[in-house]
């Protein structure tokens, strides 16, 4: 029987062919990966600024749960339309940006309810208060969407996973892990598993991947054995440590930032953590027009956009990667 927010669905599962067969492999230089932008629009538009700082323009890989807080229509279009205003300046015909489906993405245009909720697929370290709430946001998100036929279509062209040729090096970008778009294996407390990491070897190997870039977890983790890596950025669009409001991307360039708040380097490409500074005034005004006090939302997430986590930096760190800058 399944459990609301708890199970993961079967057709959730990543076709593993989609790494091995190199035919579709998306080619750059530069790439931001976006994970859990949740409807900010405020981190969509500093992530827009960063990108047009760069001095080779990134490709913007947004790695699902794009939505999350922009259950009404307009807001939901707000996001769908500042991602699709994303170009080169260079070569407006080049593709920018790409879209793959997060569990967010992937509940919302399910036709037939089978009864998993948000799709989250919630370890049961996370108590059954906030996974109701989550299920609740989802549900009232897809009662306003649903019925927005144009929005749904565009959302099911959405891949499970993608790859990137990069530096010699390919990267697997997927939302939750390599199996699954709602998997925790790309968790914290799973990637500082022994076994996790003897799996994560064979894996790489079998499937000629260098680098596995993910989100889903809400937390940030970074993993290196000095040949392959992990990094899952936790949230685009909200804090990911104490006392900070700043959101987390993940650069991936044979170039290093100096903006990079943790980073690995392997073999000359620098796998890197960067702050998304978004403006935490303007972004929570909008979040308190939406989600009033004893909100699902207000409840779950309001204190961690004011306060952020009880995490620090190191805590994001399995092994492999180092801070880049002493303040943090």
């Amino acid at each position: 029987m399944n459990r609301p927010g708890r199970t993961c669905p079967i057709d959730y599962r990543v076709d593993q062919r989609i790494y091995t067969d190199k035919t579709n492999d998306i080619n750059a230089d530069t790439i931001y990966v976006v994970g859990g932008l949740y409807g900010n629009h405020e981190a969509l538009k500093e992530i827009e600024k960063m990108r047009l700082d760069e001095d080779y323009e990134p490709i913007i890989m947004f790695n699902g749960d794009i939505h999350w807080f922009d259950i009404e229509l307009k807001d939901f279009k707000k996001i769908e339309e500042g991602i699709n205003n994303i170009s080169f300046d260079s070569d407006v015909n080049k593709p920018s940006h790409y879209e793959i489906l997060g569990n967010v993405e992937a509940e919302l245009i399910r036709e037939s309810d089978i009864n998993v909720g948000c799709g989250c697929s919630y370890p049961d370290c996370v108590d059954d208060g906030a996974v109701d709430r989550s299920n609740l946001i989802h549900s009232m998100m897809k009662s306003n969407i649903y019925q927005e036929k144009e929005m749904i279509d565009i959302l099911k062209e959405r891949q499970k996973a993608m790859v990137v040729s990069l530096g010699g090096k390919r990267i697997a970008i997927t939302h939750g892990d390599e199996e699954s778009l709602a998997g925790w294996k790309c968790s914290r407390e799973n990637l500082s598993d022994k076994s996790r990491q003897e799996d994560l070897k064979a894996w790489f190997e079998e499937h000629d991947i260098d680098i596995i870039a993910c989100t889903h977890t809400c937390a940030p983790a970074a993993y290196s054995d000095g040949k392959n890596a992990v990094i899952n950025n936790g949230a685009s669009g909200m804090p990911n440590f104490e006392g900070e409001n700043f959101g987390l991307l993940t650069r991936i360039s044979k170039r290093a930032s100096d903006k990079a708040i943790y980073r690995e380097c392997l073999d000359g490409l620098y796998i890197e953590a960067l702050p998304i500074r978004y403006d935490r005034d303007r972004f929570l005004e909008w979040f308190d027009s939406r989600w009033p006090s004893g909100s699902p939302a207000d409840i779950s997430y309001r204190d961690r956009i004011v306060n952020g986590t009880d995490d620090l930096v190191g805590d994001a760190i399995i092994s492999g990667f180092k801070i880049c800058k002493a303040d943090r």
